[in-house]
């Protein structure tokens, strides 16, 4: 008989009473009886005839499970309400039952994962339960945790308890206070990092920006708070959000600690562990309790390796490093608890179960005061720099200015003496040229026929280009108008002894040295051969044109002759002369015309 007392009260005792007093009373903190259903072969009906021989407080934890837990728990009511909520803050589970009795029947309400999957109804994601207790009465309440068959889920949790009345008068959100103003300044940071990411085009703040918003998504999620923004329904996607703020920690890490240069191997590593989460990253959706599982503890050891890469690097004249070293210890802490709980290591507490989002703010901190000090350092560095660039350049600009002023005067003076050299070659060359012309006009005054006039005069066309630049001060340039005009009048003192008129109308523009000598060479040609061959009486009248229209150049010579026959002339050394110089022109084009007279046209481009 005593010990069926013992054994009655010992079961009373794991039922775990609550009594509520108060129609605007909640309970955030009591226990539960507990058994874990491992074959999963206990229902409702048979469950009740089982002795619950575990407790458990509200905020629990037993890891990753594979068969079903049962929690039971009495009420007693002794308020004037019979309104209450039963609440599960988390929202992980994969299917959650909750039976109360009613009018002797027990009724089942059915959330979760898997019963969403089923139904496609967004409200069987939200973990409350409403039901019923009428008033100065006692109930019994069970939950049911049902993972799916083959994949062990995760078990830990806190339930809530409340009268419908404190529940509608104290919004949901009010317990999220806390959870409100940690992403919102992280959304001022977030938009500070962009705004210097766009401004100075470092991908280090790039992927810090990315890192938090990814963390802020992942607590929101953790949290249960996508249930209260309508987010529930992208519960597995938004759930990615854990590997992505590791991916971006370390890129971020990698960037800062600059371990391509101080530690290269643990470089490749931290690549690979971002290549290996990024093709985890569908398992995740398919399975996020199995990932979680599988991957919860290696992830943890990234913590010690990024924080001996911060010492290291520190130890190597890193000083900035020392910052993100305090910031990755907090982060070490918050990474540790969040996958230690999960596996139901670590007892499930307000500690633990807040650690991981407080951790993380404050590892944001230190890594914002991180960028900031980079963010100035880089200024100083850049102002300083330009400090030294100023002094560098008006220090080079002395130099230069020296360097210029002597090789100024080394050219000027090697330019005065390739001048004098130049002018005294023309100088030679006009004077070989006119001892060329003395000799051949003797020689050809012994020939009574003349026959060398014509090449004296091609040689003094020649000759004349070097005697004018021999006068010039600019080589490169001559005056169409004096050459061609100085070739017509030698040509007229060479035949001085026939009747002889040439006119000329000639523009005055400028030639080059090349130019001036194949259009002197052409001009002489035709008029020597204009007057050879003329054959009448009377005065042979040569009318000589050349203009410029735009770039274009056309040399124009009419003579009053007889004309030749082109045909038989052709290969003539005159024509052949003529043809050859005039290919050097750029662009030309030439033809003899025979109507009253000879009539020679030359255009080209300068």
């Amino acid at each position: 008989m005593q010990k069926l007392l013992v054994f009655f009260l010992f079961s009373f005792f794991l039922s775990a009473n609550v009594n509520i007093v108060d129609e605007m009373q909640e309970i955030k903190n009591f226990d539960l009886a507990y058994y874990y259903d491992e074959n999963k072969t206990e229902t409702i009906e048979s469950i009740q005839n089982i002795n619950f021989q575990q407790s458990t407080p509200n905020w629990f934890t037993f890891g990753f499970i594979t068969g079903n837990s049962w929690f039971k728990l009495t009420i007693n009511n002794q308020s004037k309400t019979n309104k209450f909520i039963f609440q599960l803050i988390e929202p992980y589970f994969q299917r959650v039952n909750f039976y109360n009795k009613k009018n002797g029947q027990w009724q089942q309400q059915s959330l979760g994962l898997t019963q969403y999957k089923i139904d496609q109804d967004p409200q069987q994601l939200t973990p409350i339960f409403p039901f019923e207790i009428e008033a100065h009465s006692r109930k019994t309440i069970y939950i049911q945790f049902a993972p799916d068959k083959k994949t062990a889920g995760s078990s830990f949790g806190r339930f809530h308890l409340s009268t419908q009345t404190k529940f509608n008068n104290e919004s949901i959100l009010h317990n999220y206070l806390l959870y409100f103003f940690l992403l919102g300044s992280m959304f001022m940071i977030i938009l500070f990092n962009f705004f210097l990411f766009i401004k100075f085009h470092d991908i280090i703040y790039f992927y810090y920006a990315m890192y938090i918003i990814s963390l802020s998504t992942y607590i929101t999620v953790y949290s249960g708070l996508i249930h209260h923004f309508g987010l529930a329904l992208w519960y597995r996607e938004m759930a990615l959000s854990m590997p992505l703020f590791i991916i971006f920690l370390i890129l971020f890490s990698d960037r800062f600690l600059k371990l391509d240069y101080y530690l290269p191997r643990i470089h490749k590593l931290l690549k690979f562990i971002v290549l290996f989460l990024l093709c985890s990253m569908p398992y995740m959706i398919y399975d996020y309790s199995g990932w979680i599982k599988t991957l919860g503890l290696p992830i943890m050891l990234l913590g010690p390796i990024v924080a001996f890469s911060a010492l290291y690097v520190v130890y190597k004249g890193h000083k900035e490093a020392r910052l993100y070293f305090i910031g990755i210890i907090f982060y070490i802490g918050s990474l540790t608890m969040l996958p230690l709980m999960t596996k139901g290591i670590l007892a499930h507490t307000f500690l633990t179960h807040y650690s991981f989002s407080i951790f993380s703010y404050v590892e944001i901190m230190f890594f914002s005061f991180v960028l900031i000090n980079r963010f100035y350092a880089t200024q100083n560095d850049k102002i300083n720099l330009q400090g030294e660039l100023l002094e560098i350049q008006k220090s080079t600009e002395r130099v230069l200015e020296e360097r210029v002023e002597q090789r100024t005067n080394k050219v000027n003076q090697l330019l005065n003496e390739k001048e004098v050299l130049l002018k005294e070659v023309y100088h030679r060359v006009k004077n070989n040229f006119q001892m060329v012309i003395s000799l051949l006009y003797i020689e050809n005054q012994s020939n009574k026929d003349g026959a060398l006039l014509q090449l004296i005069n091609r040689i003094k066309s020649m000759a004349l280009i070097h005697q004018y630049l021999l006068g010039m001060d600019d080589y490169a340039k001559i005056t169409s108008q004096t050459y061609l005009h100085q070739i017509n009048q030698e040509i007229e003192r060479s035949y001085s002894k026939q009747k002889l008129i040439i006119n000329d109308s000639i523009e005055d523009f400028e030639l080059s040295a090349d130019q001036a000598l194949s259009l002197g060479v052409i001009v002489n040609e035709v008029l020597t051969n204009a007057v050879k061959h003329y054959k009448k009486d009377d005065v042979c009248l040569i009318e000589l044109s050349c203009n410029k229209v735009d770039n274009e150049v056309t040399l124009s010579i009419q003579d009053n002759g007889q004309g030749f026959e082109l045909k038989s002339k052709h290969n003539s050394f005159g024509l052949t002369l003529i043809k050859q110089f005039s290919k050097k022109l750029n662009a030309s084009k030439n033809e003899f015309t025979f109507k009253s007279g000879t009539r020679y046209e030359l255009v080209f481009e300068l």
